[in-house]
C-alpha cells in the first residue's frame, strides 16, 4: 500500500479547483464589466456548464460571490481578494522557479505548487524571486500581468 504525506495546511479556504473558478472570474471581470455569466465563465474555464452553477451557488453562500440569475456573478471583496491571492501565489512559484532555477513551469504546475505552499513559504519564494506584488496580485486589468489568465 503506497503511503501519502499528511495533509498540508495551505491556508486558502478553498481547494485548488474551487479556485480556478475564482481566478477565472476575477481575470473576466478584468475583461468584461460584471456580473460575468455561467455560460462565459464556463467557456473560459473548458467546463460544463453544470459545474460552473454549482461553484457558483456555493461561492454565493460563502459569501465569495454574489450572484444574479440570468445575469451572472460578480465577486464579493471577500472573493476577490481571495482570488488575487491564490494568482499570486501561482505568480510567485512561476517567478521563483524561472528566475532562481532557470526552469519554466507551465501555468497549471505554478498554480498547484502555489496552493500547496503556505503563505509563509509563498512571502519567503517572493523575496528570493523580486517578486513585485506583494499578499495579492494587484493588476488592474487583464493586459497588466502576463500570469493572470489561468
Amino acid at each position: 500500500m503506497t503511503e501519502y504525506p499528511p495533509a498540508i495546511d495551505t491556508e486558502l479556504p478553498v481547494s485548488p479547483g474551487e479556485g480556478r473558478y475564482l481566478c477565472g472570474l476575477l481575470y473576466r471581470t478584468l475583461l468584461d464589466e460584471p456580473p460575468i455569466g455561467n455560460g462565459e465563465l464556463a467557456e473560459y474555464l473548458g467546463v460544463s456548464g453544470a459545474s460552473v452553477s454549482e461553484m457558483i451557488d456555493a461561492f454565493d453562500e460563502a459569501g465569495l460571490v454574489e450572484y444574479e440569475p440570468y445575469r451572472g456573478a460578480t465577486l464579493t471583496d471577500d472573493g476577490e481578494r481571495l482570488a488575487r491571492e491564490i494568482l499570486w501565489r501561482r505568480c510567485v512559484v512561476s517567478r521563483f522557479f524561472e528566475r532562481i532555477s532557470g526552469v519554466e513551469l507551465a501555468d497549471d504546475q505554478a498554480y498547484k505548487i502555489g496552493c500547496l505552499l503556505d503563505e509563509a513559504d509563498v512571502e519567503a519564494l517572493a523575496r528570493q524571486a523580486d517578486q513585485p506584488c506583494r499578499i495579492r496580485c494587484r493588476a488592474d486589468s487583464a493586459e497588466d500581468c502576463a500570469e493572470l489568465a489561468v
